[in-house]
């Protein structure tokens, strides 16, 4: 660790003691921002996850599931053409805010939303009836919008940690 690094220099050296407290949170910044640089990865890993239990229950429905009395007081089910609608509007949706975050290098937007709406897919296509129909489509929008959120979020914070390490190499060349 740096810290440990730091300390070990000899007296009398350039580092005094707020110089160490100083190091030590610049690489604890860098830790943090090179562990947030992969939260695209995650949201790809949980949606690959839930994609395979969705695959695997494909031909089931809520109005399979669930007796005939029951549906009947929840109402009628949307058609899954309005489902179908829904989703190609919001994967459009989102790959324009996420295109348009990438072109102007604003923060990325929270992975955790988009892996909840591509989530919410699957679960809007079970109680439509459409799964088993449009389970490859939902999987490859999710797949689509996911890997190009990673992609947002690993640059952003690629950027920021190259240029904490500028700086902070800026800096070590001015007190030698």
């Amino acid at each position: 660790m740096l810290r440990d690094k730091i300390r070990a220099e000899p007296f009398g050296t350039y580092l005094t003691d707020s110089n160490v407290v100083s190091a030590y949170y610049e690489e604890k910044q860098l830790t943090d921002l090179y562990g947030r640089s992969h939260m695209g990865l995650c949201g790809i890993c949980i949606y690959l996850a839930v994609s395979l239990f969705a695959f695997h229950f494909r031909e089931q429905s809520l109005t399979g599931i669930l007796p005939s009395d029951l549906m009947h007081k929840l109402g009628a089910v949307p058609p899954v053409f309005m489902a179908v609608g829904l989703m190609w509007v919001s994967t459009v949706s989102a790959l324009t805010v996420i295109s348009g975050r990438l072109y102007h290098r604003t923060p990325p937007s929270g992975t955790t939303s988009h892996v909840a709406f591509r989530i919410g897919f699957f679960v809007l296509f079970f109680v439509v009836g459409g799964l088993g129909r449009y389970v490859n489509e939902i999987f490859i929008s999710g797949l689509v919008v996911l890997t190009l959120q990673h992609y947002n979020v690993y640059n952003y914070y690629m950027r920021k940690i190259e240029k904490k390490l500028i700086i902070r190499n800026d800096l070590h060349q001015e007190t030698l």
